[in-house]
Order: structure tokens, then sequence, then C-alpha cells
């Protein structure tokens, strides 16, 4: 748990408010407001979870590829 929360791959900088309104949520229920960094949000998710071996939901993979497909 802590090699998770503090691998570079999966830290982010963000601000207070914009961290707190992600809490654990996946890309299905979260995304960042910033709508150009979105696909490399949706990579780097999938590459912790994959690193980690961490379940990926069906919603959160859709929304993953969908970031991804324009």
């Amino acid at each position: 748990r802590e090699s998770i929360a503090n691998d570079p791959l999966n830290l982010v900088p963000v601000d207070g408010p914009t961290n707190s309104s992600k809490g654990d949520s996946g890309p299905a229920s979260w995304l960042p407001p910033n709508k150009t960094i979105r696909c490399s949000y949706s990579v780097r998710f999938a590459q912790v979870s994959l690193k980690y071996d961490l379940p990926v939901t069906a919603a959160d993979k859709e929304m993953m590829l969908r970031q991804c497909a324009g």
C-alpha cells in the first residue's frame, strides 16, 4: 500500500479541492478537469493498475478508451 501511494507513476500534482473530489474514484467516476490531459491520466491509471495487479472495472476501461480515442 505504501509503495503505490509513493510511486511517482501514481502521483499527479493537483490542488487540494481537486484531490478531495477525486478520492479513490476511477476514470468512470472522476477525470481531471483539464480535458487536454485526460488521455494521459487514463494511460497512467492503466499503467498503475497493471503494475500493482489492481482490478479495472468495465466502466473504467470504457471511459479510458473513450478519452484516448480522439
